[in-house]
């Protein structure tokens, strides 16, 4: 078998290509009683921990206007005092310092708690020591009322930045809730109950009339309906769907009533899955991201030592002051994950599942992309064309004996052969002794006959003399059967290109890849003829899934960074050896969703493209925020130093500076890419399908 990467020239002959050597680039209702029975209250640990942890915030945030509350009282009551008992300017003071304190009281105290952290486990340390510092120094020089306005002015204002922040976490709290609710559960009796969604077991019967969320995954019993998916998969257009066809928790049922067996339900769904993930996504940081809160730890040092020499040449601690406060480095600890959780929750929206923020900056480095050819460049849905019998045998005998074989295997290949056959004979229940061997073909027994289905090579590898070649169709899928070492036949499978296939490589050319790779089982024939559709030059033929490993590790060693794309179920190994990989049609897969760094939640070809485009804003927005917030930073210093710049102001261009940063990474919520891919034109070009690998 061809372990050869080809690239086709202009006249259309395959041209053995050497690997270029460079340096490893690491990178309504039916009858029946109903009633309700008290909601159950079964949430996961999970959920019960993020509601704590959220209350515990809000409970924090609180406690701080509390503390800002009382200084605006003690401000006030001292303002009243001068004006009124002018000669009582000591207890004015009193309450100036009693502002002070107060408004300090809750900064301080969460500098000492997060003085003994790393600054990967709080860089919110390195925001708060520059308030600390501002308001100590304000106290130490008597500007209590100053001190106050600045930690007024500073607390407010970071409760208002983690207010808008809410807009940046919405799309993945709104993901994150989805599971939560309530199901309408069937008894035996047909009678109903209102149950909380996270009491469904597996076995459970449960009834969606239209407009009701679907509680989980299950496989419909009765009804036919139009459910609306674009939760999970970010396809606007609902599924139809009736007996026997699956359904997804978090998903809607838009038209007709449905009866659903509960298949899998709480965080055993699909959803439940995405939730998780999702999750632990967000807890990730990214190379960029832990870079500025490396560097955090040395800025107060150079700070300090900026204000040093401003309050030694202008004697003014005004100025120094300011210098500090303008300072404060939120800007640069909010650059890379505000514009991360925008990302993630975005890519959420779309169907894109990113297992980690990380994956936003590698795509960025992607110059080759590497795909699998069913499944990914085509429908997978294979269906057999012809049948070539041999010696003597007939084409119903043949392809009886070989889909009662067939059906014992879940590769795309043998589902098709299994469902092609319409003879009434059914012999999948005599089969016995069956074995496969990945990517190469199956064996089995019928009654005393043995039967070997797969690829040429692999039969002439066990010894079958195959017959002469006759009516030779290159262009589609051959797999070979034999009967007791004799050839039977030839069985002939197509499949259809994605319409997405024919425009991927303009789609990705602009976003900095410059090589497109197929990777294939079929034989070379049918290589070269999808290669030529779908504007590729390089590809690989009957190559075995290690082989496929082996030719992206080639790449990598030839100093490409490599995007691996395939449907996340025959090619495992090529996945994981990419320094990036997309399952497609994870929706359901738990081995795409497992397997892959992406998952794309719907078979769009168009969402790899997007995907990469959303990185690339992704580190483009956050270069931004870095930017903007050290031209900022300096002028700020400068205009600071030069006596422009009061404390009280400089507190207000602090925060305008948090908010630049917050609201130029909330842009990314608006990131939407086109899944209107003109079909593709097949009118020079007489092969009008592609086929299996």
């Amino acid at each position: 078998m061809s372990t050869e990467i080809y690239t086709s020239d202009r006249t259309g002959t395959a041209v053995q290509e050497p690997p270029r050597k460079r340096a490893l680039s690491i990178p309504g209702a039916e009858s029946g009683s109903t009633s309700k029975s008290p909601a159950y209250s079964a949430q996961s640990s999970k959920d019960t921990h993020d509601k704590d942890d959220h209350e515990a915030h809000e409970s924090e945030l609180r406690g701080h206007l509390m503390y800002v509350l009382g200084a605006v009282i003690c401000l006030v009551i001292s303002g009243g005092m001068r004006l009124l008992r002018p000669d009582q300017e000591d207890v004015a003071t009193l309450w100036n310092m009693a502002a002070a304190i107060l408004s300090g009281i809750p900064i301080l105290l969460e500098t000492i708690e997060g003085a003994g952290l790393k600054a990967a486990e709080n860089s919110e340390f390195y925001i708060n020591q520059f308030i600390t510092l501002a308001v100590v120094a304000c106290f130490v020089t008597g500007q209590y009322v100053t001190g106050s306005l600045v930690a007024i002015i500073l607390m407010v204002g970071h409760v208002f930045e983690d207010r808008s922040m809410l807009g940046v976490n919405e799309a993945i709290n709104s993901l994150l809730n989805l599971s939560r609710g309530h199901a309408r559960r069937v008894d035996p009796d047909g009678n109903e109950e209102e149950v909380d969604a996270e009491s469904l077991r597996a076995g459970d019967r449960i009834r969606i009339r239209p407009g009701d969320k679907i509680a989980a995954d299950g496989v419909v019993r009765t009804g036919c309906s139009a459910v609306n998916q674009a939760n999970i998969t970010g396809e606007s257009i609902p599924v139809e769907v009736c007996a026997g066809a699956t359904v997804f928790g978090g998903t809607t049922n838009m038209t007709g009533l449905l009866e659903v067996d509960v298949v899998k339900a709480g965080n055993d769904t699909v959803l439940g899955r995405v939730k998780k993930i999702v999750a632990e996504a967000q807890s990730t940081r990214a190379p960029i991201v832990r870079l500025t809160e490396e560097y955090a730890q040395y800025y107060l040092p150079l700070i300090l030592l900026i204000a040093g020499f401003v309050l030694f040449f202008t004697r003014d601690v005004q100025r120094a002051i300011s210098v500090i406060i303008v300072s404060i480095p939120c800007t640069f600890i909010l650059a890379g994950p505000t514009a991360m959780v925008a990302a993630l929750a975005t890519a959420s929206r779309l169907g894109i599942l990113v297992k980690s923020v990380l994956f936003f900056e590698a795509a960025n480095d992607i110059d080759t992309v590497v795909f699998d050819k069913t499944g990914t460049l085509t429908t997978g849905r294979l269906q057999v064309l012809d049948i070539l019998p041999r010696n003597g045998w007939s084409r119903e005998r043949l392809l009886t004996f070989a889909a009662a074989v067939e059906g014992n295997s879940t590769h795309p290949i043998a589902q098709a052969i299994a469902r092609a056959t319409a003879s009434d004979e059914k012999l999948s229940d005599s089969v016995r002794d069956i074995s496969e061997e990945h990517g190469l073909g199956m064996c089995g027994r019928i009654g005393e006959s043995r039967i070997l289905i797969g690829r040429r090579t692999w039969l002439k590898g066990k010894g079958i003399l195959l017959s002469s070649v006759e009516n030779e169709r290159p262009e589609y899928s051959a797999i070979e059967v034999a009967v007791d070492g004799q050839h039977a036949g030839t069985i002939y499978l197509c499949d259809t290109l994605r319409k997405e296939s024919t425009q991927i490589k303009e789609q990705l050319q602009p976003l900095g890849i410059d090589r497109f790779i197929m990777l294939t089982g079929d034989r070379y024939g049918v290589a070269e003829a999808i290669a030529a559709q779908i504007g590729f030059t390089e590809f690989q033929s009957e190559c075995l899934p290690e082989q496929k490993q082996k030719a992206i590790e080639v790449l990598k060693e030839s100093g490409r960074n490599v995007l691996v794309v395939g449907d996340g179920v025959n090619d495992a190994p090529a996945l994981a050896s990419g320094h990036l990989s997309i399952a497609m049609g994870a929706l359901g897969s738990d081995v795409a969703i497992q397997t892959a760094d992406i998952a794309l939640m719907s078979n769009d070809l168009n969402r790899v493209g997007q995907f990469i485009a959303l990185s690339k804003q992704t580190l483009r927005i956050i270069n931004q925020n870095i930017l903007c917030g050290f031209i900022f930073s300096t002028v700020a210093i400068v205009f600071s130093s030069a006596g422009y710049i009061s404390p009280m102001a400089a507190s207000f261009v602090h925060e305008f500076g948090a908010f630049f940063v917050i609201f130029n990474s909330a842009r990314l919520l608006k990131f939407e890419g086109s899944s209107s891919i003109p079909e593709p034109n097949y009118e020079n070009n007489d092969i009008k399908h592609s086929v299996n690998a």
